[in-house]
């Protein structure tokens, strides 16, 4: 690295430590020390704009850049879409208030405790272990990107062993931030983390189109790809199906159904507060998505304009193999803007990598906690219980993570992994959420059969698709059928509980 990288760098990270430390001790002196609720929902306090920011960090992390610049580059412009299809499924969310709004007026702190209050403590801990293993299993790449981008970035050999120690020193970083004091002190880094990222994104699209300008990205992308390059329902990896999955992962799921965002959502502090939240939300999941896209299309135009239009050829992404259209993005920030806003950068998709890892780390390690082991020791409202538990499983899920994240070796590209992998929750999810909140026929059973269906969303990962012989099915397509399936499972199981249970003993 050059010595302005260096100073950069340094100066960068001390600055955010620095500022993370001040965060933490003034978010640790309003804290309500054991409290379940503060812990959990930082104390149904959040208020309209905390909440947009800490949406916002949440889910825009440095996974999120990577897998949309990584589109943006294969896809042209035409991956634009899915930030257009994330603000009119957030736009729905936040007008209708589908499932956050009632939700928040149950007064849950997870949700997983709403399946206990609708159907029952063995649905609350089936539905806890389905979401729990969903989200682990979305998890499973986040470390390995995150690593593989910044080294990338920052001019390192792929393979080094730089990547592996880089992964294991994120790891710890991250569990023993997130375990500091739950839920109220990630929001209260989420503030920071969201502007930090908001505004590295911005500066760095505007100043690579200094160096690549609008007009030579569209002429690439159009000698490349055709019409193709800009309409998604022409584009081969695209197509309708695909679009009106986006509209529902990418915008819907995402916001409403997915628990980390969701879980927002019941530390805000009303239901009309929430709403609003969701409305203006709605233009971040937008360009979470789009602002990536499109630094990895003008990404295309600078490696395919030193290539004879071929960026696949150059060199400098080529000995990174397979990964090669993932990190383009990287590499082109590294060697095209000057080395000290390199270094900022760096600090930037490290805060980025940060806002979502504790995040999703306490997500799936408090649901362990408070809806599977809880119920089943009898200690749901044990707080210091809950609380030791929570942070044991947020050491056990990161090391999961370390592991995992070195041995998948998936077909599909990294947004495409984490829709599906993540599809293993939803796609039971939004129906037995839905279900539970809208109608009043829904029964345990009918429940627990949804959540079972659900499990057929597995199918569209790349190893098994290619076991059952799916191989020319694509994801979205068994996403929709496993969404489908699990409606029916759910409905008709409900229906012939009412039919058939005596009177006063529905879905028992």
């Amino acid at each position: 690295m050059s010595i302005e990288l260096t100073i950069s760098l340094a100066l960068g990270a001390v600055a955010y430590v620095a500022a993370l430390a001040i965060i933490l001790r003034r978010s640790s002196a309003k804290g309500g020390g054991g409290d379940l609720a503060d812990f959990f929902v930082s104390g149904r306090d959040v208020g309209l704009w905390t909440g947009i920011a800490t949406l916002g960090a949440t889910e825009i992390g440095l996974i999120t850049i990577a897998y949309n610049a990584q589109k943006g580059f294969n896809d042209g412009f035409a991956a634009f879409h899915i930030g257009a299809a994330a603000f009119v499924g957030c736009l729905i969310v936040g007008l209708s208030g589908f499932v956050v709004a009632p939700l928040r007026r149950t007064g849950v702190l997870t949700i997983p405790e709403f399946y206990g209050q609708r159907y029952g403590q063995d649905v609350r801990v089936f539905g806890g272990t389905v979401m729990a293993l969903g989200g682990i299993l979305n998890m499973g790449l986040f470390l390995k990107v995150a690593a593989l981008f910044i080294v990338a970035m920052l001019g390192f050999e792929p393979g080094s062993g730089i990547v592996n120690a880089l992964m294991v020193g994120l790891l710890v970083i991250a569990v023993a931030y997130t375990a500091y004091g739950g839920i109220r002190s990630v929001i209260a880094t989420d503030i920071l983390q969201f502007v930090m990222i908001l505004a590295g994104l911005v500066i760095a699209l505007f100043t690579l189109l200094q160096i690549i300008p609008f007009g030579e990205a569209v002429r690439a992308v159009s000698a490349a790809k055709g019409s193709a390059g800009f309409d998604p329902f022409e584009a081969e990896s695209f197509g309708v199906t695909y679009v009106l999955w986006m509209v529902l992962v990418a915008g819907v799921v995402s916001s409403a159904i997915w628990p980390t965002a969701l879980s927002r959502a019941l530390c805000i502090r009303d239901e009309g507060t929430v709403r609003r939240a969701y409305l203006i939300s709605s233009f971040v999941f937008m360009g979470r998505m789009a602002l990536p896209a499109f630094i990895g299309v003008l990404a295309f135009a600078y490696f395919a304009a030193a290539n004879g239009g071929n960026p696949a050829g150059d060199p400098r992404l080529v000995h990174f193999g397979g990964d090669a259209d993932l990190v383009a993005t990287a590499v082109l920030m590294g060697e095209a803007l000057p080395q000290w806003l390199v270094g900022l950068l760096a600090i930037v998709m490290f805060a980025s990598f940060m806002s979502t890892q504790d995040g999703y780390l306490f997500c799936w390690s408090s649901i362990i906690a408070r809806d599977i082991v809880g119920p089943l020791t009898g200690r749901t409202e044990d707080a210091a219980f809950q609380i030791k538990a929570t942070r044991y499983g947020i050491v056990a899920i990161a090391l999961y993570e370390l592991y995992w994240g070195l041995i998948y070796q998936g077909r599909e590209d990294i947004w495409d992994y984490l829709a599906v992998s993540g599809a293993i929750y939803f796609c039971s999810g939004i129906v037995v959420l839905a279900g539970g909140l809208y109608w009043a026929r829904a029964t345990r059973r009918g429940a627990i059969a949804a959540l079972i269906a659900g499990f057929s969303a597995i199918a569209g990962l790349g190893p098994v698709k290619v076991a059952l012989g799916l191989g020319d099915v694509s994801a979205p397509v068994i996403g929709f059928a496993a969404i489908g399936l699990s409606a029916v499972a759910f409905v008709v199981v409900s229906l012939v509980d009412r039919w058939t249970a005596p009177a006063g003993n529905v879905g028992l």
